[in-house]
């Protein structure tokens, strides 16, 4: 008997908001044991963003061998890398480690929340080319769609389904792409797999800047995903294409998306700054006991 594990690939927030620190909160909200390897450590707070510091191509591969070497993984989530080296070096360790890594998530990082590059111009080549084609679910926001395709920001609904499509060319069995910079009225992502496409809506919570979106859907997709598992280690589920998983997975990221909703709405009351102003927090805490 063991928990879901779910290992998480990606850099360090300062405040906790994104990266690993909400990956981690995420999975122990969602009931899995969650491992991690450092790519990048961010200097940064709910108003700015001070300082970004790379990890080594070697030392992020050292960590990611390790932990593979041992733990029983369901799911493996990547974040963000920041270098083609650092790209390179978790392709490579995912080609050798492939059946010891579980289902892959990638939340294929680009830019922070202020606009700020969080990934050198070969490294987003690299992600293309050697990471996004081993990938079961890729996860981008429209931002990092029109980037990975080298196109426009999708205006329309039909733009982002066609980038979902183009993407899935490119090797992932699935293709999330969230419409949170979609002008309208609710909000509305895109999930494309082998069994066609579904749009998920839901209302948008109103008044809400938040940072971090993206690694909690991420995040919260990969421990459902490694839930599943828990209950077919047998592997009757098989590969995210296989006969009735695609139901499966249009059901785990709605649920993630109605985690991802609750953390926003939930954490509207919170006071952590010193400042008025900046970026909200998440509320990652939202299914533990509050008595």
């Amino acid at each position: 008997m063991r928990p879901p594990l779910v290992l998480t690939i990606a850099g360090s927030d300062a405040d906790g908001a994104s990266g690993i620190q909400a990956d981690l909160k995420t999975f122990t909200a969602l009931g899995a044991y969650g491992a991690s390897a450092v790519t990048m450590v961010a200097a940064v707070n709910s108003h700015e963003l001070t300082g970004t510091h790379y990890l080594p191509a070697d030392v992020v591969r050292s960590q990611i061998d390790a932990v593979a070497s041992d733990l029983l993984l369901d799911v493996t989530k990547i974040g963000a890398l920041g270098s083609a080296a650092v790209v390179q070096a978790v392709a490579a360790a995912v080609r050798e480690h492939r059946g010891r890594l579980g289902r892959l998530v990638l939340d294929p990082v680009m830019v922070a929340s202020d606009g700020a590059p969080l990934i050198s111009a070969e490294g987003a080549q690299a992600l293309r080319r050697t990471l996004v084609p081993l990938v079961d679910v890729l996860t981008p926001n429209m931002a990092e769609a029109a980037q990975l395709l080298g196109r426009p920001l999708a205006t329309s609904i039909d733009e982002m389904r066609e980038q979902a499509l183009a993407l899935q060319e490119l090797g992932p069995s699935a293709v999330l792409i969230t419409g949170g910079r979609l002008e309208a009225e609710d909000a509305v992502d895109v999930l494309v797999h082998p069994g066609g496409t579904d749009l998920l809506r839901a209302d948008r919570v109103p008044g809400r800047r938040v940072r971090g979106a993206g690694a909690t859907l991420s995040a919260a997709i990969a421990a459902q995903l490694a839930r599943i598992e828990e209950f077919d280690r047998a592997g009757e589920l098989g590969d995210i294409g296989g006969e009735g998983a695609d139901d499966d997975l249009v059901t785990i990221v709605a649920s993630a998306r109605e985690f991802l909703a609750s953390a926003i709405e939930n954490a509207g009351e919170w006071k952590i700054s010193r400042e008025r102003g900046g970026y909200r927090l998440l509320n990652h805490l939202i299914t533990l006991d509050k008595e």
